[in-house]
């Protein structure tokens, strides 16, 4: 007898979604973070009392420092650009490389010119030029991170070593402040030995997964395809204005809190402590979190949880109020800056990736570089009347940034929004 053909309903075509996969971190993530986690802790234990040297000893007007830190980090993001163009180029750990041992050159430059009083531009200038080596850094290691972790992983790798960051920052400034009172020269010495450890690091132990993947050349004709990228442009048009509301952190929030929310200079470095004790405390597992969603998800959320954070500021008075909205703030960080890390890479096409991580992290820095500026601005011009308007502008930027990533989402695939492919499951006939 002939078994009986049973017709094949849509309905028994399964499409199983898999669970996600345990974070599975390779060896060499490991000697990156701890490499990251040496030299922020040593940058952090001179740059940010670099201000107050100009200020204090060199009787620098403050208003022409901030304008020589906005070049500064300016330069930086024109490095950042070349920096991903590079290690498409020669390779992720040659760049990494050469941005450390190069930026360390400066940095003991940079100490030699403070120990020997020389003119106020020359010591500048061996603080930009340090500041534009080491921009070549953070595109090299996001792509050599994009070539050692699958799609689906990597905002959850970028999350990892951001943990290294914050790491970094929270250990460096204590002992910086130790130094900075005793010696200038002696602060940027340290940091310079702790550059060179990571150096070490690097070159005798980071190694790239594959060749350099030659791109096309970097002629006009290739800058303006990335031009004609709308989706990159797109996503950078964003990446630029979460630069802006990410940049209120130090400077804005900082003059407004003493201001006008009452706590003091020590209050207000409680308030850096508690961003940074966040972030280390709920990074991980807030990206491990967020893997399971799209991206651009998860960065509309982490902008719409700034725009709540920064929104709240102008209505709120006294040191634990503050604390709370820098709570709220800290979350939107850990979703937002990994979330931007991993979908720029995700966007490039094969051979691109460092010049992709480049110029994304070119059009956030172009907005970080800016924020200070406008921020600042409003501190002075609106908050004297309306201490509410700078802080409510600030929510209304990250809610425009965040309805723009959620706009992305009709124009990637899972691959590219961190998700894992779906498998078809052929029926059995």
């Amino acid at each position: 007898m002939r078994p009986t053909a049973y017709p094949i309903s849509p309905r028994m075509i399964t499409i199983p979604v898999p669970a996600p996969l345990p974070m599975k971190r390779p060896g060499p993530l490991w000697i990156l973070f701890f490499a990251q986690a040496v030299m922020v802790a040593g940058i952090a234990l001179s740059f940010p009392f670099f201000a107050l040297y100009l200020s204090r000893e060199r009787g620098i007007p403050m208003g022409t420092v901030g304008l020589l830190l906005s070049l500064c980090v300016l330069l930086m993001a024109v490095s950042q650009a070349l920096g991903g163009e590079l290690s498409d180029r020669i390779g992720r750990s040659k760049v990494m490389s050469l941005s450390i041992w190069l930026r360390t050159a400066c940095i003991f430059a940079q100490a030699f010119a403070i120990l020997r009083a020389w003119p106020v531009p020359a010591v500048v200038a061996t603080h930009m030029v340090g500041g534009f080596f080491g921009g070549f850094f953070g595109p090299a290691a996001q792509a050599w991170v994009a070539d050692h972790v699958p799609p689906d992983q990597r905002l959850r790798s970028y999350g990892f070593l951001r943990v290294a960051i914050n790491l970094g920052w929270a250990l460096g400034p204590a002992l910086g402040g130790v130094l900075a009172t005793r010696s200038y020269p002696l602060a940027f010495f340290v940091t310079g030995l702790a550059c060179s450890v990571c150096g070490v690091i690097l070159s005798g132990l980071i190694r790239d997964k594959r060749r350099a993947e030659r791109s096309d050349s970097l002629t006009w004709q290739a800058a303006l395809d990335l031009v004609k990228d709308r989706r990159l442009a797109a996503f950078c048009a964003y990446a630029a204005l979460m630069g802006i509301v990410m940049a209120q952190m130090v400077a804005p929030l900082s003059v407004f809190a003493v201001t006008y929310a009452g706590l003091s200079e020590a209050q207000v470095g409680l308030l850096f402590s508690i961003n940074g004790l966040i972030v280390v405390a709920v990074q991980s597992a807030v990206s491990k979190r967020c893997s399971r969603h799209r991206l651009t998800t998860s960065l509309a959320a982490g902008a719409g949880i700034y725009a709540l954070g920064y929104g709240a500021v102008g209505c709120l008075h006294g040191f634990l109020a503050l604390a709370a909205a820098m709570a709220v703030i800290s979350f939107g960080e850990v979703m937002v800056s990994p979330g931007i890390q991993a979908l720029g890479v995700n966007l490039a096409p094969k051979g691109r990736t460092g010049r992709y991580a480049g110029v994304s992290g070119f059009a956030w820095a172009l907005g970080h570089a800016g924020g200070p500026l406008l921020g600042g601005l409003g501190v002075q011009y609106l908050a004297p009347t309306r201490p509410r308007l700078p802080w409510l502008l600030v929510g209304l930027l990250s809610c425009a940034a965040g309805l723009g990533f959620f706009s992305l989402r009709r124009k990637l695939v899972r691959q590219e929004e961190g998700l894992q492919e779906v498998p078809l499951v052929q029926p059995c006939v």
